[in-house]
């Protein structure tokens, strides 16, 4: 039964208590006039209404008739309408969803459909069932009363919505958008400017606190002043370090296509390595490398280049005195897969999933001591991913670390 057959029921009942035409409704006659009235609603009203009886009853049966009429005339209206709506909302491309004047869901898109988790058979829920939100109600009834636009944002299952309530017509469209990742995004993107701007305070007032010491040192005790100006080197190379990788991550994360050349693999390892082998042998730690004699893929040559030293850097870094690493590049189902392994103090299992995390340090103090940025594997990870490979860890504290990449060969240039 319709929501119009039930309201001409509760007309038919009101009649029949009220006419004046039976002194209640147990009455045999009434009775019967309840059943025919029931049966030709249940119908669809489409038969002449015929009642037993004279003046009242062919009274109530004319106008009942009437309603009916009326009644299956509003039915076709709203039966011609809602196609039209849902082909208008399913244009909509952000979720949205029609709810009639009287509260009841329309139509709802495939969007709004999967943002709202409510299915494919979703017509006649209220905004509650829809959306989930005390907030949204009140909004649809203010718009309602008011017929006036309103805007709000809301928390729904965890994610971020903002919605837009509007008349259309007689109905209420209601447009959803899922502001999560945007909100994420700025989360990131403002705890990154409060570290950057940390890290950079330290070296800058490092050096600003080393010039005035270099200077006084100079007029009173010179001799003290090479010790001074070696410190000042020092931490104007962390600072510029510093300011490379910030760099350095914000090319990786402009958007567009990467301007791909043919690059080798081994030979950037073996450059690497030998640029950085004064370093190890500083430390005593013994480089060892295991590489084809080409490993071409298509990649941005800046993007292989900071990917290699950082992590060959690193496994000098946070090894042993005496310590090894070992570089190897092999080669399995179109890919070329890097291996870094090192001997050295290892990362606790807790840390593995934040390593590639922006500033983030397992050991604070001794990353700080030994010029460490804490933005190295961060950007290494982006260079990575943006190519379209993958980056992995594996470590043992106090027994050494594994990096692994694995990246796409791509086409041949």
């Amino acid at each position: 039964m319709s929501p119009s057959s039930g309201g001409l029921l509760l007309l038919a009942l009101a009649a029949l208590a009220g006419a004046g035409v039976a002194t209640a409704l147990a009455s045999r006659r009434a009775a019967r006039a309840a059943r025919t009235i029931a049966a030709w609603l249940g119908s669809g009203r489409d038969e002449r209404l015929e009642l037993a009886g004279r003046g009242g009853w062919r009274a109530l049966a004319m106008t009942l008739g009437a309603l009916g009429a009326s009644h299956r005339a509003l039915d076709d209206v709203v039966a011609e309408r809602v196609p039209r709506l849902a082909a208008f909302v399913e244009a909509i491309i952000p979720p949205a969803l029609v709810f009639s004047s009287s509260g009841r869901l329309v139509a709802a898109n495939a969007a709004a459909r999967e943002l709202t988790g409510i299915g494919d058979d979703v017509v006649g829920l209220t905004v509650v069932q829809a959306l989930s939100s005390t907030a949204i109600v009140e909004a649809v009834q203010h718009v309602r009363a008011n017929r006036t636009p309103v805007t709000l944002e809301v928390e729904r299952a965890g994610r971020e919505l903002r919605v837009s309530v509007s008349m259309v017509g007689h109905e209420l469209l209601v447009v959803l958008e899922d502001r999560t990742r945007e909100r994420r995004i700025e989360d990131v993107r403002r705890d990154f400017v409060v570290n950057a701007s940390h890290e950079l305070k330290t070296p800058v007032t490092s050096i600003q606190t080393l010039a005035e010491a270099l200077e006084i040192t100079l007029r009173s005790d010179a001799s003290r002043a090479p010790m001074l100006a070696k410190r000042l080197v020092a931490e104007s190379e962390r600072l510029a370090r510093l300011v490379g990788d910030l760099l350095d991550l914000r090319r990786l994360e402009e958007p567009g296509p990467l301007e791909r050349t043919s690059v080798d693999l081994a030979e950037v390892v073996r450059r690497t390595v030998a640029e950085l082998l004064p370093r190890a042998e500083a430390r005593d730690v013994h480089l060892e490398v295991d590489l084809p004699g080409t490993a071409r893929l298509a990649a941005v040559p800046a993007d292989v280049d900071v990917i290699v030293k950082n992590l060959v850097s690193n496994a000098i870094k946070y090894n042993e005195d005496g310590g090894s690493v070992e570089v190897r590049v092999t080669s399995e189902d179109g890919l070329l897969i890097l291996t870094v392994a090192d001997t050295g103090i290892g990362i606790p299992q807790q840390d593995h999933a934040r390593v590639f995390e922006r500033f983030y340090r397992v050991d604070t103090a001794r990353s700080r001591a030994t010029g460490g940025t804490g933005l190295g594997l961060a950007i290494v990870r982006h260079a990575v991913e943006r190519h379209g490979g993958s980056i992995g860890v594996t470590s043992l504290l106090g027994e050494g670390t594994t990096f692994t990449v694995r990246l796409p060969v791509g086409a041949a240039l």
